[in-house]
């Protein structure tokens, strides 16, 4: 018995080794566990020098999860990673190693004839509802394909400052489901705002009617009294300004309120604030002596938009000058 038991033993093992042995000529990437950098890209093989790389572990997540997880790495950008390797130094925080700076960033943006492999401009639009998008006007007027589509892999990571400053700045610290929160729709897609900014920047059109088929004009903004009145405006149905004038995943209103809900909503978004902050013209030199009157003509309230009765907490997106400077409410 014990002869029969020792050759289904030996036969046991040489098919347990011929198992292992062609595990290991198939040459396929074993897993890491779940939430956790793979070492295998789905769909398009593993580009070792990107995925064996601790630092890069939230691109790598950020691309895994993105609707280009089956393209390559190295089908965008064209990186010699063989200058990197001098920065490792064992042992050593991300931040200390020797010639390694972190967010590692591209050299060059990418060009749009990378982009042009697998995608056409010679299109008007590709997305739903009223939005005109001129793809072909864009590319002939040199506009880069990232200048609008900056976030669609990697959600602007590296722009928000997540992975050099907080929890996330630890490599170890980001998993799939890390990715899949900081990678929401405003980050993945070109907002509004991208499109104002950069037709400010050209000196072209900001009509409503160049990017919308359904909306003609704002009536209430082209008024020459719009920038006096808009407040009141705000104040009639703030729900028209929310409809044009919200980071997306940003709060709408800041909290504890001012009691006005025109100030609490102009204070939560930059759109508004980053105007206030530009001095009125009715802030004459005068404005000391004035400011009574105005106060009472037109309500505290409305200086609270841009003020705060007591001195203003670092963040808060209102003036350094303060009621309590001179009074004591």
């Amino acid at each position: 018995m014990r002869g029969h038991r020792n050759a289904y033993l030996a036969v046991f093992a040489v098919l347990l080794f011929m198992i292992f042995l062609g595990a290991a000529l198939t040459g396929e990437p074993v897993k890491e566990t779940a939430g956790k950098v793979s070492s295998a890209q789905p769909g398009s093989g593993p580009d070792e020098n990107c995925t064996g790389c601790h630092e890069l572990a939230p691109e790598i997540l950020t691309w895994q999860i993105s609707s280009h997880s089956k393209i390559s790495c190295t089908s965008c950008h064209d990186i010699d990673t063989s200058r990197y390797e001098s920065g490792h130094s064992e042992g050593q925080p991300v931040q200390k190693k020797k010639n390694l700076t972190v967010p590692i960033k591209m050299a060059d943006v990418i060009p749009n004839e990378v982009c042009e492999q697998c995608h056409t401009s010679n299109r008007e639009a590709t997305v739903s509802g009223d939005l005109i998008i001129p793809h072909d006007r864009h590319s002939a007027a040199g506009v880069l394909c990232v200048k609008c589509h900056s976030g669609v892999v990697h959600a602007k990571i590296a722009d928000r400052g997540l992975t050099v400053k907080g929890r996330l700045s630890d490599p170890d610290a980001w998993n799939v489901d890390e990715a899949r929160k900081v990678s929401t729709r405003y980050y993945l897609q070109p907002s509004m705002w991208v499109c104002l900014e950069c037709h400010r920047g050209a000196n072209v059109t900001r009509e409503c009617s160049a990017c919308h088929t359904s909306i003609d004009t704002l009536p209430s903004h082209e008024v020459p009294t719009w920038k006096a009145d808009h407040g009141k405006t705000a104040r009639a149905g703030i729900g028209d300004c929310t409809k044009c004038h919200v980071i997306p995943g940003e709060p709408k209103f800041i909290t504890p309120s001012t009691g006005d809900i025109a100030a609490d909503f102009a204070r939560a978004q930059s759109f508004c604030y980053n105007c206030h902050l530009v001095r009125p013209e009715m802030h004459g030199d005068s404005m000391l002596a004035a400011h009574p009157a105005i106060a009472a003509e037109r309500g505290v309230r409305n200086c609270l938009t841009c003020h705060d009765k007591t001195k203003p907490e670092p963040g808060k997106n209102v003036t350094g000058t303060y009621c309590n400077q001179c009074h004591w409410l």
